[in-house]
C-alpha cells in the first residue's frame, strides 16, 4: 500500500511528521481540533484551509518553512496577527507559516528602545512599553498586527506628532525566501531598510523589530464625541478647518456613520445617523483637553465622551468598533483638501451604505509625517492632509451590496480629487483581482522592483501589495 495521504495536500504522512519534528515549534493540520480556530483571520469575508500551518517558534522554524514550502511547489502565507482585510495572511490548499507564538516584547527604557516580535499586535507592544510611560507609533487598534501594520506604514494615533511606524523602525531582522537571515538597518542592507519601511512584505519574513520609543501616555487627552448626522457637511467644513489650525501633537479621524452598538454607548442613541470625531493629544493630558476643545464645540453634539484616557484604551476602543469575524471591506485614497464637493460626496455616499455598520473615514495627517522626504522611505504619500477610507463592514447582508458600495466610494472619491492607497486598506473583493501596486507604492516603485529582485528573485512572497521583481 502507498504512503497515508492527507485531506488536500498529497504529502505522506512520514514527510509532514519530519517536518514537525524538526520544528521548535507546532505544527496544525486538517485533522487537529485546533485547525478551524487557527486558521480563522480576522475578517470573516475570508475562509481559506491551508494544508499546513506552520506554528514557528524564531528564525529557524521560519527558514524551515519556507524550504518545506518550495519543495513540495507549495504556495505560502506569513501571519502575524492575520489583521490584514484582504486575507494575505492564509491561503487554500498550501503552507501558513504562523509568527503568533514569537511575541516577545522587550523594553530598555533607559535608552528608549523596543524589541518587538512579529507575532505581537499593538496591545502587546503597549502593555510593556506603557509601563514605563512609553510608545511607539503602532496601527490604530489594539488587535493589528505589529508585522503588516508596521511594513505597510504604520498610521496611528501620535502620527502627527512621532511619524509613522517606520519613522520609528530602527531595524529589522528577516529571513529571506532562500532561507537567508539578514539585518536591515540604516548602516546595514540600507536598501532593503529603505524597501521594508512601507514596502509590505515583499522581501523575507521579519523576525524582529527594534522601535524608538516616544515619550507618550500612560494617560492623554482623548476626544471622543458624535454630532447629528444631518449637520454632517456643516461639521466636516469646521472639522477640516480645525484640523488644519491644531498642533502637532493633535492626531483626529472624523467618521460619518452611526452611533456603534457599544459601551458606554446610551441605548436611546444606538444607531443614530452621526458623524464622531475621535482623537488624541500626544502630550500633557490637560493641555490636550484644552487643545480638543474646539472640536467639542462645533454644533451640540448627541454624545460627547471626551476625557483624559489612557493611550491604550484608545486602541481597545478600534478593537470593539471592529470585532474579528464580521465582514469588512476597506478601501482608501489621499487628498489634499476638503472641498466642499468632496465634503458633499462624502455624506452622501454615507448615507447609501448597503449596511448600518458602514461609514466613511477623514483620517487628518500631517504634522511629522511630512517631515520625511517622499522618496525617504518606499511609504510615498507624505504630504497628502488626509486619508480617506470607505469603510464596509457587516454581518449579514448581500456581499455584493457591501462590496460594490466600498469601490462605488472609492472610484467617487477619485474623481474627486483622490490618489494613492494605504497598503492596509486596499479592500478585499473575492470577485476581482485588482492590481493596486502603483496606487500603494506610487513614484517609488521602480526602486523597489530593483530590490525586490535582489532579495525575491521569483517572486515568492506574492501574498501582498505585489511588487515583480524587476528584469535583469
Amino acid at each position: 500500500m502507498g504512503a497515508e495521504q492527507t485531506p488536500t495536500s498529497g504529502l505522506d504522512s512520514g514527510t509532514i511528521t519530519e517536518l514537525e519534528s524538526s520544528l521548535r515549534g507546532g505544527l496544525v493540520t486538517p485533522d487537529d481540533e485546533s485547525y478551524d480556530e487557527t486558521r480563522a483571520v480576522w475578517n470573516g469575508l475570508v475562509d481559506r484551509y491551508p494544508t499546513l500551518i506552520v506554528r514557528c517558534n524564531g528564525a529557524a522554524d521560519v527558514a524551515k518553512g519556507l524550504a518545506f514550502a518550495a519543495e513540495h511547489d507549495l504556495p505560502f502565507s506569513v501571519r502575524g496577527g492575520g489583521h490584514h482585510q484582504t486575507g494575505s495572511s492564509t491561503v487554500d490548499e498550501g503552507v501558513v507559516l504562523d509568527l503568533a507564538e514569537m511575541d516577545t516584547v522587550r523594553v530598555d527604557p533607559r535608552r528608549k528602545i523596543a524589541q518587538v516580535g512579529p507575532g505581537c499586535r499593538a496591545r502587546d507592544v503597549l502593555q510593556e512599553t506603557q509601563h514605563h510611560g512609553l510608545a511607539t507609533p503602532t496601527g490604530s487598534a489594539g488587535d493589528v498586527g505589529v508585522p503588516g501594520s508596521t511594513l505597510g506604514g504604520g498610521i496611528g494615533w501620535m502620527r502627527r506628532k512621532h511619524g509613522l511606524a517606520i519613522d520609528a523602525l530602527r531595524s529589522v531582522d528577516l529571513v529571506t525566501p532562500e532561507g537567508e537571515l539578514v539585518h536591515a538597518s540604516p548602516e546595514r542592507n540600507e536598501d532593503l531598510f529603505w524597501a521594508v519601511r512601507g514596502g509590505g512584505g515583499n522581501f523575507g519574513v521579519v523576525t524582529n523589530f527594534e522601535f524608538d520609543l516616544y515619550e507618550v501616555g500612560p494617560i492623554v487627552g482623548g476626544l471622543g464625541v458624535f454630532y447629528p448626522g444631518d449637520e454632517a457637511a456643516t461639521v466636516l467644513a469646521a472639522y477640516d478647518e480645525l484640523a488644519g489650525d491644531a498642533p502637532e501633537e493633535v492626531t483626529t479621524l472624523a467618521l460619518k456613520g452611526h452611533v456603534p452598538d457599544l459601551p458606554p454607548m446610551p441605548d436611546d442613541l444606538v444607531g443614530e445617523d452621526a458623524v464622531a470625531i475621535l482623537g488624541c493629544y500626544a502630550g500633557d493630558p490637560e493641555a490636550g483637553m484644552d487643545a480638543l476643545q474646539p472640536f467639542r464645540e462645533i454644533s451640540e453634539p448627541l454624545l460627547d465622551m471626551s476625557e483624559p484616557m489612557p493611550y491604550r484604551q484608545l486602541h481597545e476602543l478600534g478593537t470593539m468598533m471592529f470585532p474579528e469575524g464580521r465582514n469588512y471591506c476597506h478601501r482608501s485614497c489621499y487628498v489634499d483638501d476638503l472641498s466642499e464637493e468632496l465634503i458633499d460626496a462624502i455624506v452622501d455616499h454615507a448615507d447609501e451604505a448597503a449596511s448600518p455598520l458602514a461609514g466613511v473615514g477623514v483620517w487628518q495627517l500631517g504634522g511629522a509625517i511630512g517631515d520625511v522626504e517622499s522618496d525617504a522611505t518606499a511609504y510615498p504619500h507624505r504630504d497628502a492632509a488626509y486619508m480617506l477610507t470607505v469603510e464596509a463592514n457587516w454581518d449579514e447582508g448581500d456581499d455584493d451590496a457591501n462590496l460594490e458600495w466600498a469601490r462605488d466610494g472609492d472610484d467617487l472619491f477619485r474623481s474627486l480629487g483622490g490618489y494613492g492607497a494605504y497598503g492596509g486598506f486596499t479592500g478585499a473583493d473575492p470577485r476581482t483581482d485588482e492590481d493596486v501596486t502603483e496606487r500603494v507604492y506610487g513614484d517609488n516603485v521602480d526602486r523597489l522592483a530593483e530590490i525586490k529582485a535582489r532579495y525575491d528573485e521569483s517572486n515568492a512572497l506574492d501574498r501582498n501589495v505585489n511588487v515583480t521583481p524587476a528584469d535583469d
